[in-house]
């Protein structure tokens, strides 16, 4: 009885590690070390700096909408001239927008479009202009 009682606390105990957060995932992290960014729900990770990489094919996709109103990952850095894909995985409408940059599109749930980001090396931001309140954010770092 008592190792009954032992191995059901140890899986309240682990299923209570893995619960998700009240967005529907992990919180994602604007660092821009790439440690720790949201990638989606169902389990699906990456960001922990040297241990976590992007899925191969997904280095320049901006996930919309995975496991709440956040972006995945939350920081992206790319080349000028390089082109991302912006995939829309919610169930709602989101925008991919960088302030004074002329980069504004809007996908519906399950659309994705391709951005060419010409811009000057710096840093900016890219948020949703329908969720921002709700922090839907990121950050994009443009290099030579």
């Amino acid at each position: 009885m008592l190792g009954l009682a032992i191995a059901v606390t140890l899986v309240g105990v682990a299923c209570a590690k893995s619960t998700p957060t009240s967005s529907g995932g992990p919180s994602p992290s604007a660092s821009s070390t790439g440690g720790g960014n949201a990638y989606g729900g169902g389990g699906r990770a990456y960001g922990g700096g040297s241990s976590g990489s992007p899925p191969p094919g997904a280095a320049n996709t901006v996930e919309q909408g995975a496991g709440g109103f956040v972006f995945a990952p939350t920081t992206l850095t790319v080349k000028t001239g390089a082109s991302i894909t912006v995939q829309n995985v919610g169930t709602t409408a989101h925008t991919f927008t960088i302030t004074s940059t002329g980069i504004d599109i809007t996908n519906d749930p399950g659309a994705s479009k391709p951005v060419t980001i010409n811009l000057q090396p710096g840093t900016y931001q890219f948020f949703c202009r329908f969720h921002v309140n709700l922090g839907m954010k990121g950050t994009l770092v443009v290099q030579n």
